[in-house]
């Protein structure tokens, strides 16, 4: 009768520890919105601004752009971004497995080919509506962006569009490519190593998110009045 105490007493014991230290994976509740499918972005000739646009797009329960929000202006450049993000589509944001509203946001950089590589002026933050301020998820923000470098010797020009995944801490991590341009692609995911984020938010609690980061490489067009 002992030995079978003793028995019942090493098996329980031997649960317990196992029950401590295998820890089921626990997926996190709030899964953001995905970047389905873009299009490319084309520059008007009589534009020769540069610079990054930052918009917010509202995507609905469905995945439809609802609206979308700028939070950095750049005048010529940014109902050109606004116009492609209206037009590109997403799968919604998740909460415990449900669909819900959610916010997706989408930088545009124009790049000349004439220009070097270095930091993007970023103009200051444009306030969010009232309806944005109430929303439970606050998408990351952009805080320091950089030109990609424009490959020697290539003619190519036309938008590379990648879909990052940041951390919690604001992190860039996966980089997907959405749309692809030979020779382009890998100086502008070389340049997403230089962008600085500010991490997004769920209920004022930092959550792991994604930003889409469309670069447009143009050709360089001269005008008496700017230089290009």
């Amino acid at each position: 009768m002992k030995r079978l105490l003793l028995a019942m007493m090493v098996l329980g014991s031997a649960h317990a520890l196992t029950a401590q230290t295998v820890t089921p994976e626990v997926k996190p509740r709030f899964q953001p919105a995905e970047t389905l499918s873009v299009t490319d972005i084309t520059l008007p000739i009589p534009c020769a601004e540069i610079g990054t646009v930052v918009l917010d797009a509202l995507i609905t329960e469905s995945g439809e752009v609802q609206k979308v929000e700028v939070r950095r202006d750049s005048p010529c450049l940014t109902q050109i971004a606004v116009h492609a993000a209206e037009d590109w589509k997403f799968s919604p944001a998740t909460l415990a497995g449900k669909a819900i509203a959610s916010r997706m946001p989408v930088a545009v950089t124009f790049r000349p080919s004439s220009r070097l590589a270095a930091a993007v002026p970023l103009p200051p933050l444009i306030p969010q509506s009232e309806e944005a301020i109430q929303a439970e998820f606050q998408p990351a923000v952009v805080i320091r962006a950089t030109f990609p470098n424009y490959p020697d010797e290539t003619v190519a020009i036309g938008t590379v569009v990648l879909e990052a995944t940041l951390s919690a801490a604001g992190k860039g991590g996966e980089i997907k490519v959405l749309r692809d341009i030979p020779l382009l692609t890998e100086e502008a995911k070389a340049a997403v190593g230089d962008w600085r984020f500010m991490p997004a938010t769920f209920n004022g609690n930092p959550v792991r998110s994604k930003i889409v980061l469309a670069f447009v490489f143009q050709a360089v067009f001269f005008y008496p009045s700017t230089g290009y």
